[in-house]
């Protein structure tokens, strides 16, 4: 029996134990251990078998498996199985037989699973760069600008009115069952109603409709740009829609523009001290009523406030005088100055956290009804600021 187990499995070697003498001879069984190793498909395991034999007919009683843990993960899922086939084996061979080919052919089978499941998704793969390149084809090659190895990011261009405006494209390998994500410089956020049935060609056409309608914007923005001391943001976007205009040394104004009518009256805050906005405020006031939508923005905003808004390449560097008088810089945290000394002589800027910090350490800081009231730091007269929160 032993040489022939050696034969189907030559890396096991057969122990056997003392035999039962205290029965009859048919009564008798052996106790059989191989310990070693198990090759299936080239890779080798350990394996300890003990097994009870009968000692008249060399027929399994019982039989226990120790073995490394990799083994064992096979072994579970072929267990009940195994428990069915040990009942018809009549040797530890037949056994041993038994066991390798199970697991040789669930193995297989797991094989054969996922080398199908890998076809499927090859055959997918297919699809969805079919797809894809035939999705780009219908666009125009030449307005793809940037792709990735994987097909799944494309970046195409459109120009309006000498400015090139970008959308990038995201893809999912369910493409087109998932929506596709999107990414613009547009003023608003850019959406598409997409279902199975939508191309990437409509998202392309509604992109380059909504850059059409936002034309007008753009241009009134350019103006403002190229005519006026834009204090913020320094480095303007197709997607800001504010901006931060210089009228002197000690007023400023934010104005807010709506990208959808880009030439109707703006949201206007005067930025200064009472004393210096209200000439400006006054005369806004009076005649905003006279905003024709019709003409450009800055024109709108030098007859209302009847000044020719200054350009930043026409002044003097000394000429600024819109930092912070604590800092001594324009921007903190990406704001400028907001808070202005009210007394007329001084008017100096601050931003409102340096402002904040210097009358917390001051040593007349009071407060009442969350302001924080002290000594302006340059003329001494009286100042105030909201309690911030901790920085």
């Amino acid at each position: 029996m032993n040489s022939n187990i050696l034969n189907l499995i030559p890396h096991l070697i057969p122990i056997e134990k003392e035999t039962n003498s205290n029965v009859s001879k048919s009564q008798q069984d052996t106790w059989v251990t191989f310990k070693g190793f198990i090759d299936i498909f080239n890779e080798s395991y350990y394996i300890n078998l003990e097994a009870s034999m009968l000692e008249e007919d060399n027929k399994i009683e019982y039989i226990k498996i120790d073995c490394d843990p990799a083994l064992n993960n096979l072994i579970i899922n072929i267990k009940v199985i195994l428990e069915q086939r040990l009942a018809k084996c009549e040797s530890i061979k037949d056994f041993i037989h038994e066991l390798k080919n199970l697991i040789e052919c669930n193995l297989k089978k797991s094989h054969d699973e996922q080398s199908s499941q890998q076809n499927i998704e090859f055959l997918n793969s297919i699809d969805f760069y079919k797809r894809v390149v035939s999705e780009i084809d219908r666009i125009g090659w030449r307005n793809l600008v940037k792709v990735n190895e994987t097909f799944t990011e494309l970046v195409f261009e459109y120009e309006e009115n000498s400015r090139v405006h970008e959308i990038t494209i995201i893809l999912t390998e369910t493409f087109p069952k998932i929506e596709p994500m999107f990414r613009t410089e547009l003023p608003t956020k850019f959406s598409f109603d997409w279902n199975q049935n939508s191309t990437l060609l409509e998202v392309y056409s509604q992109f380059m409709a909504d850059v059409d309608s936002f034309s007008t914007f753009w241009d009134e923005m350019k103006m403002l740009d190229e005519n006026c001391w834009i204090l913020e943001p320094l480095k303007p976007t197709k997607t800001d829609c504010h901006r931060r205009i210089k009228l002197n040394a000690y007023v400023s104004i934010q104005i807010k523009i709506d990208p959808r009518n880009p030439r109707e009256l703006p949201e206007i805050i005067f930025l200064g001290s009472e004393a210096s906005t209200e000439t400006f405020r006054d005369k806004f006031e009076s005649k905003f009523n006279e905003w024709n939508s019709n003409i450009s923005i800055l024109y709108n905003l030098g007859e209302l406030l009847e000044i020719k808004l200054p350009n930043k390449c026409e002044q003097e560097e000394e000429e600024i005088g819109i930092e912070c008088g604590i800092c001594y810089s324009f921007l903190l945290n990406n704001q400028g100055p907001s808070l202005y000394c009210e007394t007329q002589s001084c008017n100096k800027p601050f931003h409102e956290q340096c402002l904040h910090e210097w009358l917390k350490n001051s040593t007349n800081c009071k407060i009442y009804f969350g302001f924080m009231f002290g000594s302006c730091p340059y003329c001494s007269e009286s100042i105030k600021c909201k309690i911030m929160a901790d920085q």
